[in-house]
């Protein structure tokens, strides 16, 4: 008892007290109704330097260096980019060589199933680095590897009849840029891009572990509801697919539309979107 009163009295008194962190920024309120956070923006050698963002149904903006609410960069999204949900993505990658991340945006047309295309930009001068959109076909979201060892980067696109989605292609084209980054991949692991997407059947995602860890993969519908957990368990490191049949977890068909999938180790996650077609 003595002991514990005297561990109590040592822990209260003024030495032992730990001062409380200083606030160095508070941002203004923002509207629920806005999304926002940090990205990595700009090239700083090997490392990326962050920039707060905002992202509402109009336009998306990556304000001024440092503590800023300042807008510095706009992208204003024209219709079919607002019907598809104002989907805008950093590729941490600097495709033109201007030390600033790229990023691609999604684009529906008509109405469901929904014509997809998308455009690579350059939101520093607004200009559109690379576009996919023909009235004949759907097509998938950007996805960027070295495929043939050349040391260039190289972009995959899947490109379905539409609208039959009766067959589907890939087009794989040479940016010219070997500028590609990993160092964004959380907790050492990568999720990749689930194909074919959209898909009818089946689709298979792919992620990559760089050591041996627990993981998760949960699909969700659009509105959070958790649709079926794929994977919950300890994989070892190394290259790992796992097949979803569009089925929920007590066997349910689920119907057409946009599903997410997560894939999750500890306190680190990484999500993607997939359309599924009936």
């Amino acid at each position: 008892m003595k002991i514990f009163l005297f561990l109590i009295l040592l822990i209260s008194s003024p030495q032992f007290m730990f001062s409380q962190w200083q606030n160095t920024w508070t941002s203004s309120p923002i509207s629920y109704d806005i999304l926002s956070g940090w990205l990595n923006f700009e090239k700083n050698g090997d490392l990326w330097k962050m920039r707060f963002y905002t992202l509402d149904s109009l336009q998306f903006n990556i304000m001024n260096e440092g503590f800023s609410q300042a807008p510095g960069f706009t992208y204003s999204f024209n219709d079919a980019e607002r019907l598809a949900g104002t989907q805008i993505y950093s590729l941490s990658q600097d495709l033109n060589n201007d030390n600033k991340t790229d990023f691609y945006v999604l684009s529906y047309y008509g109405s469901s199933p929904y014509r997809q295309s998308f455009k690579i930009l350059d939101i520093v001068s607004g200009i559109i680095i690379f576009e996919k959109n023909d009235i004949a076909y759907y097509y998938s979201y950007p996805v960027f590897a070295d495929v043939n060892n050349d040391g260039a980067l190289d972009c995959i696109v899947v490109r379905y009849d539409y609208p039959s989605f009766s067959n589907y292609v890939y087009e794989i084209y040479s940016t010219g840029s070997t500028g590609f980054n990993e160092k964004g991949a959380p907790a050492g692991f990568k999720l990749m891009q689930n194909y074919p997407n959209p898909f009818n059947t089946s689709t298979t995602i792919q992620f990559n572990l760089n050591k041996s860890q627990p993981v998760a993969i949960t699909i969700y519908d659009v509105l959070g509801n958790k649709i079926k957990t794929l994977v919950n368990e300890l994989k070892e490191s190394g290259n790992h697919e796992i097949m979803w049949d569009g089925t929920s977890d007590s066997g349910v068909r689920q119907s057409t539309g946009v599903y997410v999938y997560q894939l999750k180790s500890g306190n680190a996650a990484s999500v993607k979107k997939m359309l599924l077609l009936k």
